[in-house]
């Protein structure tokens, strides 16, 4: 096995957050695959010991007998990701900066919904009625977001952005 093969690919594995959304077929599958893909745990046994979960209890989760409760899916997610901390050499970004970057990107995708919805109300209202926009909300403040949303989908502007606004 390559080296490049040791690190867990986001697109061959996530391992989410919060377990209540999960079906515990799909924790199963999840623990299967991070126990496949740790450099340091080989066996389900190793994970109980490290964890302090009961050897019967782990063979349930790994199995589909049982789902975790999140108290103990934060364990396993802590255990089997430790060594994955490590930088993913081609995407320079480490995993749990992508369940983090996954929810920041679900939160600003909502947001930018609502606000094209308000955004929508004063293109189809008055003159007057977008002055009192433009009063609560400047339009520099405005200039500065609408940049940064354009920048942050092309690196080489980003970097120029980031560059003048300091």
């Amino acid at each position: 096995m390559s080296n490049k093969e040791n690190y867990i690919n986001q697109k061959d594995l996530e391992f989410p957050l919060e377990v209540k959304s999960l079906t515990k077929e799909e924790c199963a599958k999840i623990l299967r695959k991070a126990l496949a893909a740790s450099e340091k745990l080989k066996y389900q046994s190793e994970i109980a010991q490290a964890t302090k979960i009961n050897n019967k209890t782990i063979g349930d989760y790994f199995t589909a007998r049982r789902k975790p409760p999140q108290k103990k899916w934060d364990l396993l997610r802590e255990v089997l990701f430790e060594e994955v901390n490590k930088v993913i050499p081609e995407r320079k970004i480490k995993v749990p900066q992508i369940a983090e970057a996954k929810h920041s990107a679900e939160k600003l995708k909502a947001i930018l919904f609502l606000l094209k919805d308000e955004l929508e109300f004063f293109k189809e209202s008055t003159p007057e009625i977008r002055e009192i926009l433009k009063e609560y909300l400047p339009g520099s403040t405005i200039g500065y977001i609408a940049s940064l949303l354009t920048a942050l989908y092309d690196e080489n502007q980003l970097e120029i952005f980031k560059n003048f606004s300091k």
